[in-house]
Formats: C-alpha cells, sequence, structure tokens
C-alpha cells in the first residue's frame, strides 16, 4: 500500500487510507481515547475491499483512457489491474507506454495480449512456489499465526503486550498506542522467521536460455546445406601442395 505506480494508483490508495481513518473515527465514540484495536482492524479491511472493487479497477480504468488512449471496458480494467496496480510485485508494473504509438483499434488488443503473458509469467511462478520446500510453507504460516497473536494480545492487554504498552505510557506521558504495540511485538518474530527462510532455502538455478552456439546449431538445423565455416587445422599441410601433386 506504500508503493503507487501512476498517479491514479496513488489518488486510489490516499482515497483508501482516507476511508479507513474516516470509518475508523465514527465508529468510535471518543477518539481516539476509546478506540478498540480491533475497529481499526474492521475499517482496514473495509478499506481494502473498498479499494479492491472500485478504487482499484477505476485507477487501471482512469490509466487506461487518459494515458493510453485505451478504451477498456470497467471488467478489462479490473484485469488490467495486474498490469497497472499490481499486487504480488510492488516494485515492477507495466505501464505499456509503448501502447500510445498504435492506432487506436490495436490498444485494447495490445493490453489484453499483455495480461495474458502476466498471466502465464504468474502461474509459472506460482508453480515454482507450490514446489518450495515444507519449512518455506511453514515459515510463511507462521507469519500470519505471529500477526493475529500480535492483535490478540495487545486487544485484551495481556503480557507480552502488556509490558509494551506500559513502557508507552511512561515514554508518552500516559498514553499509548495499540497499533505500535502490535508493531513492536510481531516486527522481530517475523524478521527472524525471514531470516530464517532465507538460510534454509534452496540455491536459487540459473536457467540460461541460449546458450553459445544455440544459434548455430539452430541455422544448421534449419538449412544443412548451410554448415558454418571450420578454422583450418595448423597440422594440415596439404593445402601448400603443388597442384596435380
Amino acid at each position: 500500500m506504500l508503493f503507487w505506480t501512476h498517479i491514479f494508483d496513488l489518488l486510489a490508495k490516499l482515497t483508501f487510507m482516507a476511508l479507513t481513518v474516516a470509518m475508523f473515527l465514527f465508529s468510535v465514540p471518543d477518539p481516539p481515547a476509546k478506540g478498540h484495536p480491533f475497529l481499526f482492524v474492521l475499517s482496514f479491511i473495509a478499506g481494502i475491499v473498498i479499494w479492491w472493487l472500485c478504487l482499484r479497477p477505476l485507477s487501471s480504468w482512469l490509466h487506461a483512457r487518459l494515458r493510453l488512449g485505451a478504451r477498456l471496458s470497467w471488467g478489462q480494467a479490473r484485469r488490467a489491474s495486474m498490469l497497472f496496480s499490481p499486487v504480488r510485485d510492488l516494485l515492477r508494473w507495466h505501464p505499456l507506454w509503448e501502447v500510445r504509438h498504435l492506432p487506436e483499434t490495436e490498444r485494447v488488443a495490445a493490453i489484453e495480449e499483455a495480461m495474458v503473458q502476466l498471466q502465464a509469467e504468474q502461474r509459472a511462478k506460482a508453480a515454482q512456489l507450490r514446489a518450495a520446500p515444507v519449512l518455506s510453507h511453514a515459515i510463511r504460516w507462521l507469519n500470519v499465526v505471529v500477526i493475529i497473536a500480535a492483535i490478540v494480545l495487545t486487544a485484551n492487554h495481556l503480557p507480552p503486550a502488556s509490558w509494551v504498552s506500559e513502557f508507552q505510557v511512561r515514554v508518552f506521558n500516559g498514553g499509548y498506542y495499540p497499533i505500535l504495540t502490535g508493531i513492536i511485538l510481531a516486527a522481530p518474530v517475523i524478521t527472524l522467521l525471514k531470516a530464517l527462510e532465507l538460510a534454509t532455502a534452496p540455491r536459487r538455478i540459473t536457467i540460461v536460455e541460449n546458450p553459445p552456439g544455440l544459434e548455430d546449431m539452430a541455422a544448421v538445423t534449419a538449412h544443412p546445406q548451410q554448415q558454418p565455416e571450420k578454422a583450418p587445422d595448423s597440422n594440415d599441410h596439404s593445402r601448400f601442395a603443388p597442384p596435380g601433386g
């Protein structure tokens, strides 16, 4: 959520955060003294749902229409969000600026083709993820358990969350922030789990798509009569023999 890809994606995420804060403030009787962490979590989830169903497709629709000149429908804009406002890979998006140089009638088809290619890449990555070691899958689920446990302990003011909250009371002159308490509890454990996952992960295998000499092999296969020219043998002196000898 802290990353954005284009100006409309930034506006959509700012709107999401504003809606989340507004729903939280309207859901507590005396904000922020009586604000309950579960109310904030519910408001945050509701904001994500609104962003996913409305704001994210709208930002992709505006990017395609106003920046690329492609007349996407609402359904196409929702699918194109994987290109213009990605969730799986926040730091890698596909603006498709080259689409602007195509005829207007071909732009939508070009975006659709890019979506098909990206879906194929995502399916390949998902297959690799499913083939990961059992420990990697266990660590991912442990991350979820740690986050849920931090929320429950903070909401019920149980140790060690109560110790962190009491420390905040001393530091912040009588006040404390439940969200900060949850982050302080969960962040070190998640960091430790991530380090364990990296330490136990298998080495990555680099696949060379076009090894040296592959082009020559393909050329010989396609045109058998065109054999690659061999270098002369330094021990072969027959080329210096007189003609007719």
